[in-house]
């Protein structure tokens, strides 16, 4: 199950006040409470600084605004805040491969580490759990952009598509991604056999059955990110164009990779009609995963030739 990340950065509002800060927050713990219901996420919240070190105002914490919902009659989302498991600091508990990834990676948009928490949610299918104090934030999705240190001392910029909840209404979208998730089997067989069902607009290798199996631990990160490319395949149909409006990051191999014939090898996969073909662009899943897909602009296809580990650079 997910969890849900306080995203500290949209917290701090200095242009706004105590009673809409109280407001704000009563709002967003019923969108929480909602997500916790559904059993979309655990209940629990982890932080980068405790509660009472969480600004809102220059003197005004996430902690007084928690206890401001208890003096406004608000009981019933001051307790609900009050039962959540708080994880902190930010990292406690979290499994070592994500630790290890986290410590590689960089937010490229924010100072002082406000970043930390978004890019754990990029990296971990976190939910980052914060208010509409600005455009940026007032968004059921956002898109995080960060440097990741790979294998070989290499520095790769990454984006990534991450839920937001800072609106009740928010949960709602949330949930609808979440049953579409949740549909896709949870083992690699059957989602092979199931994937015509599941994913309308893409073609599979034959390739692809063995490294489902291979990414079995993984399996939801990557049907989510399947998911995605389906959509985005499953648009470019109707709305046509040189290339799919990608709503996953989907970027080519670099002209390293495509200036090396043996590392051109390493992305050339059977195709579904049975000839060899080069599957130069990729997206990106997990701790360092990619799943290569190439598309052609006459037929509007959008084949996967290869889902796994990142290939030798």
């Amino acid at each position: 199950m997910r969890e849900m990340i306080l995203n500290h950065a949209s917290l701090f509002a200095p242009d706004s006040d105590r009673h809409s800060i109280a407001t704000w927050l009563k709002d967003v713990a019923v969108g929480m409470s909602h997500l916790v219901s559904k059993k979309v996420v655990h209940a629990s919240l982890r932080t980068a600084k405790s509660p009472s070190e969480t600004l809102c105002l220059a003197d005004y914490t996430y902690f007084d605004a928690c206890i401001d919902l208890r003096r406004s009659n608000h009981r019933e989302e001051y307790l609900f805040l009050m039962r959540m498991a708080s994880k902190y600091p930010l990292l406690d508990d979290v499994g070592e491969e994500v630790r290890d990834r986290f410590l590689g990676c960089q937010e490229l948009e924010l100072a002082d580490g406000d970043g930390e928490p978004l890019v754990l949610c990029a990296i971990d299918d976190g939910i980052a759990v914060g208010f509409p104090s600005a455009p940026t934030w007032d968004s059921d999705r956002l898109t995080v952009e960060f440097e990741e240190l790979l294998a070989g001392e290499t520095i790769e910029q990454a984006s990534e598509k991450i839920d937001q909840l800072t609106r009740s209404r928010h949960a709602y979208g949330i949930c609808d991604r979440h049953r579409d998730r949740i549909r896709v089997p949870n083992d690699p067989q059957t989602l092979w056999e199931e994937r015509r069902e599941l994913f309308h607009g893409l073609i599979f290798g034959p390739g692809v059955q063995e490294n489902l199996r291979t990414c079995a631990n993984q399996l939801s990160t990557v049907a989510a990110k399947l998911l995605d490319l389906d959509r985005s395949a499953q648009e470019w149909s109707e709305t046509g164009g040189p290339a799919p409006s990608w709503r996953t990051k989907v970027t080519p191999e670099s002209d390293r990779v495509m200036n090396s014939r043996k590392l051109l090898a390493e992305r050339i996969f059977q195709s579904h009609v049975g000839s060899r073909k080069l599957f130069e662009w990729h997206a990106r899943f997990g701790n360092g995963g990619r799943i290569h897909l190439r598309f052609d602009p006459r037929s509007r296809e959008v084949e996967i030739g290869y889902i796994g580990n990142h290939l030798p650079l």
